[in-house]
């Protein structure tokens, strides 16, 4: 089974154990809708406790929730600097969506022709977000991942193609 990180919890808010929590997912509304369950592991990757939202509440960059299973400042105070995970679902995602982490590792490649490099992170801008490749040469080359120049993914393969880019080659 594989996770993703959609947040760490930051501070506590109030008396009866509301939590800030530091979103790191696009999905913010339905990753912590409530009655859904975020997961705790532990230092080996297992599941160590399961935590049911019970209320959320968007506050700037920021995200407040209460758990069902904390109901004191106390309780909450256990948690500070938890990371919070779920389950890796491919069929939450649109078509022709990926998750960035899926898209590390993958070659790069013109479309049907010379091989660019590996994409080693995805970056995120405000409109976008760009794929930083590593080449042969121990470079870096940054394409936009946007319908222009990207013309096919292949996740299986880890191959992504990218349509002829004037300068790149």
């Amino acid at each position: 089974m594989e996770y993703l990180l959609v947040g760490t919890i930051v501070k506590t808010v109030g008396l009866k154990g509301e939590v800030r929590i530091y979103p790191t997912t696009h999905f913010r509304d339905s990753r912590f809708k409530v009655g859904n369950h975020v997961l705790l592991m532990n230092e080996d990757g297992e599941v160590w406790k399961s935590l049911t939202i019970k209320k959320h509440v968007k506050n700037g960059p920021m995200d407040q929730v209460i758990f069902e299973e904390i109901s004191s400042i106390e309780e909450a105070q256990l948690f500070l600097k938890k990371d919070l995970f779920v389950e890796k679902a491919r069929s939450f995602l649109k078509k022709d969506t990926y998750f960035f982490n899926d898209l590390i590792g993958c070659e790069v490649f013109f479309y049907k022709g010379k091989f660019i490099g590996k994409v080693v992170k995805v970056e995120e801008y405000s409109s976008y977000a760009t794929l930083r490749v590593r080449t042969e040469l121990d470079t870096y080359v940054l394409i936009p991942f946007v319908n222009a120049f990207i013309k096919e993914v292949d996740l299986d393969c880890k191959k992504i193609f990218v349509n002829y880019i004037e300068g790149l080659a």
